[in-house]
């Protein structure tokens, strides 16, 4: 009889390893490339705009590649009287915007509620602008103002860096490297366009430093900044941009000439699938594609009726979606997607009031 159990148990030992193995199996199959779940991910959309006629702050969704948009957030008084003007999705669950009013916005359940976070300063004339979460929980946000923020515990406390740094002026682009090294962008002066800045830290905001451009490319104001693993580019008016492929030690300046596509206009948002993969949203209705770290562009140019092309956001060389922001009146903002490179843009929603970014997960 002992025997017999013994050679029951040593079965059940046998076929419970069998099928931890077979799961396992499974488990690894389903982290593929072509897995469903990471599909159903790229599926996932999100877009900011301005108030429109309802008084209320835009937030759409798509959980279909942006074939079909829903608004979110209508009627909720968080995104009453705001200007939402940057978004950033941190999963399918968590996602993060930030307007006029000095306002920050969170959702935790995919956009079916939206609630205000405390800012540290209590300035409701402050514009934020730009946000970039890093981990998950390392949130950097930059505004009029020189309003520069951080929060390394999820938007639980904030830390407020010193504006005089940033000219008391208005830093339209932020972007973490790591969440030690952070970069901030943006103009300041009386001039049109303004001067360029751009700030860094490699310990967190605990000291920063000024970046001096060759050739004083920072006499360009500066939009943006993003960044995929050593390389950053740093963008701005007229299509110049200026480029590092070794973590910011060296820099390259660089622009879009009329051959290249851009032709001086401003480059209004500019992504990185990669190194070499990069996407930017320009004025003139411009959208341009390089897929060698900027050595040459391919230029999509779409009769947008003199928008802006605002905000961009892409998975790969193929796939993105667009922002397309009116220039003239009445104002009016388009969500345009591409699946082959750009060859071709559809409009997918067009709305009477003006759109400004787009975000797909990006964690």
């Amino acid at each position: 009889m002992v025997y017999t159990k013994l050679i029951n148990m040593k079965r059940f030992r046998f076929l419970f390893s069998v099928l931890m193995i077979m799961m396992a199996l499974l488990f690894n199959f389903c982290k593929t490339d072509d897995n469903p779940v990471t599909v159903e991910r790229e599926k996932y959309a999100w877009v900011s705009g301005d108030m429109d006629s309802t008084g209320y702050g835009q937030i759409f969704f798509s959980a279909d590649g942006g074939e079909n948009w829903v608004r979110q957030g209508e009627g909720s008084q968080s995104l009453l009287e705001v200007d939402i003007h940057d978004i950033w999705a941190v999963d399918e669950q968590t996602v993060w915007a930030v307007g006029s009013r000095n306002t920050i916005l969170k959702t935790v359940d995919g956009g079916n509620n939206w609630v205000q976070v405390q800012a540290p300063a209590n300035n409701p004339s402050t514009m934020l602008v730009s946000i970039c979460i890093i981990n998950r929980t390392t949130i950097l946000i930059s505004g009029s103002g020189g309003s520069v923020y951080r929060s390394t515990d999820n938007g639980n406390t904030w830390t407020m860096f010193d504006q005089a740094f940033f000219h008391n002026a208005m830093m339209k682009g932020i972007w973490a490297i790591t969440p030690q090294k952070v970069y901030v962008v943006g103009g300041y002066g009386s001039t049109y366009p303004q001067r360029g800045f751009i700030g860094v830290t490699s310990d967190g905001g605990a000291t920063w430093d000024s970046v001096s451009s060759p050739g004083d490319y920072n006499r360009n104001q500066w939009i943006g900044v993003t960044a995929s693993q050593n390389t950053i580019v740093v963008y701005g008016v007229k299509s110049h941009y200026m480029a590092s492929a070794d973590g910011g030690t060296t820099w390259k300046n660089d622009s879009l000439g009329a051959g290249g596509g851009g032709g001086g206009a401003d480059i209004n948002h500019l992504v990185m699938v990669s190194p070499e993969i990069w996407w930017g949203a320009f004025d003139m209705g411009q959208v341009c594609l390089t897929n060698d770290g900027g050595s040459s562009w391919v230029s999509q140019l779409e009769d947008q009726g003199g928008a802006y092309m605002f905000g961009i956001d892409a998975w790969n060389s193929r796939f993105a979606l667009a922002i397309a922001k009116g220039a003239v009146w009445p104002k009016y903002g388009r969500i345009m997607k591409t699946v082959d490179g750009g060859t071709n843009w559809e409009i997918k929603k067009s709305y009477r009031a003006f759109l400004t970014k787009v975000t797909f997960i990006k964690q």
